[in-house]
């Protein structure tokens, strides 16, 4: 009766015989993909009928009932013979799958990765909503293959490190061809992102430096950073030592010298942060000062002024030293 099954699905099967008929039982019957309850008659031998059950798992489109005839006898005792096949039906009682794979599975700032979710067979019904991604956006999905293939592209958000990540497929919102809907949860691949980019502080130990005074700074990253060197940084009246780690890459100091001759109470050390990434290759952004500090490199000086430059007896005269 119903010649196209899917999953959960059943079909009345109805044999009639051009008379009635004894000896007739579900041994006299192949069943192709599938289990045939008990035949039976209500109207004396002539009308038989069943109901078929496809096997689970199986996509068919080429089936049928086939009744060996010899199996049967009429009411005077005549024998059947040959076969008599039933119409074709097809059977499609296989659930959809899908694998989902992110071809670049480690994500850093600025990144994005193509998603490919490929199903065993043409669905619909397939949208976002049917995905749950950890830590980032999804373009809309889309096919271009009738329903097999979707692709989409994956954005991770700005500001996270975490190295366990997963999109989750809802398999129950799609459906095959047939009607039959997934069912369970299908994983990608695990993916790790780190959009979090390096920042810095500066302190500079001595603040308030003066003739034949140095300092030690010290530049501390929130990671571990390559490509920094004193070519990042810009230093107000004064040098700076080669810089340099004994940590890997997050703590680095150098030696302050103030320039001489400079009296100047406002003075910053400047980090370009650009020029610094992290390890998955996250580049600082916008520039970092450090504390302020004072420089008085400058010696006093004199002036010595005698108001009466011809002294007689008796005189004296006002010496003034000006520094």
């Amino acid at each position: 009766a119903d010649a196209a099954l899917g999953v959960g699905q059943t079909s009345l099967v109805t044999i009639t015989f051009s008379e009635a008929v004894t000896g007739f039982t579900n041994a006299d019957l192949t069943v192709a993909n599938g289990t045939l309850s008990a035949v039976s008659s209500s109207d004396g031998g002539v009308t038989w009928t069943a109901t078929l059950t496809p096997n689970a798992g199986i996509t068919d489109t080429s089936n049928v009932v086939r009744l060996d005839n010899t199996g049967v006898q009429d009411l005077a005792g005549n024998t059947g013979s040959g076969t008599t096949d039933s119409n074709n039906y097809a059977i499609d009682s296989q659930r959809p799958t899908a694998t989902i794979v992110i071809a670049d599975p480690s994500l850093s700032a600025g990144e994005t990765t193509l998603v490919t979710v490929t199903f065993s067979e043409a669905v619909t019904g397939f949208d976002n909503s049917d995905l749950s991604v950890a830590n980032g956006t999804l373009s809309a999905v889309s096919s271009s293959d009738g329903g097999i293939t979707w692709t989409a592209t994956f954005t991770p958000t700005v500001g996270v490190q975490d190295t366990t990540n997963l999109i989750t497929l809802n398999n129950s919102g799609i459906s095959d061809i047939a009607g039959n809907a997934g069912t369970g949860t299908t994983n990608s691949g695990n993916y790790t992102i780190d959009t979090v980019l390096p920042t810095a502080s500066i302190v500079v130990a001595d603040n308030a430096l003066k003739v034949g005074e140095t300092s030690l700074v010290t530049i501390t990253f929130s990671e571990a950073v390559t490509g920094f060197n004193n070519a990042d940084l810009t230093i107000a009246n004064g040098t700076l030592s080669a810089v340099s780690s004994s940590d890997g890459g997050i703590t680095w100091t150098a030696s302050f010298t103030p320039t001489s001759n400079i009296t100047d109470s406002t003075n910053l050390i400047t980090l370009d942060n650009s020029g610094v990434q992290n390890a998955s290759g996250n580049a600082g952004a916008g520039t970092t000062n450090s504390n302020n500090y004072a420089i008085d490199t400058t010696r006093p000086t004199a002036t010595l002024v005698v108001a009466d430059a011809a002294l007689g007896v008796g005189q004296t005269s006002l010496v003034t030293i000006t520094f």
